[in-house]
């Protein structure tokens, strides 16, 4: 009995001196910096069902629709970064693909997409997590100003607009008679 009673204190001194030990290092990893400007690359043909390739060897998305500047994956990886970079994001993506680009913008409030003056892109683009798994897919506005990249996830309606559909205009059977005023 009287061993069992010296080796309580001892594991108490044990269990206090490794309260005090320091904590493990925590190692932290740097992001690099995305490039201060992108080239601007515009595929050399469009083909479905062909993968097109930049200057560089680098892959514009998988499917396009016409041949105007697209991004280019490693564009709009850093893209993404320097979208990061300016606040927290919506989905917590470590890189992005792209799945398949048209000219022009996306507009979130009527859903229509529209070409403006500048370089704008509409891309299906894939959130991918640390492991490369897809997260989700979301539409994102890539517009080309000060020679890079930059991107703006769009959330558009889902839902039709409210005056579709809603009430159908008055029927006139006596209409087609010649000198009836349409809006009577």
């Amino acid at each position: 009995m009287m061993a069992r009673d010296a080796r309580c204190p001892l594991s108490l001194v044990v269990l206090v001196l490794a309260g005090c030990a320091s904590p493990a290092p925590t190692i932290v990893t740097v992001a690099p910096q995305p490039p201060a400007t992108d080239a601007l690359y515009v595929p050399t043909r469009v083909v479905p069902g062909r993968l097109e390739y930049a200057p560089d060897r680098s892959t514009f998305a998988p499917v396009l629709t016409e041949r105007v500047a697209y991004p280019t994956q490693p564009e709009a990886n850093a893209a993404y970064q320097r979208y990061v970079a300016l606040g927290p994001p919506d989905l917590h993506a470590s890189s992005v693909r792209l799945f398949g680009c048209r000219p022009g913008a996306l507009d979130p409030q009527t859903a229509r997409v529209s070409r403006s003056r500048g370089v704008a892109v509409l891309c299906a683009t894939d959130f991918l997590d640390p492991d490369g798994r897809t997260i989700g897919r979301r539409p994102v506005n890539f517009t080309y100003r000060q020679h890079a990249w930059g991107m703006q996830p769009v959330d558009p309606p889902r839902s039709p607009a409210p005056w579709i559909g809603r009430e159908r205009s008055p029927s006139d059977p006596w209409g087609w008679l010649p000198g009836r005023d349409r809006y009577e």
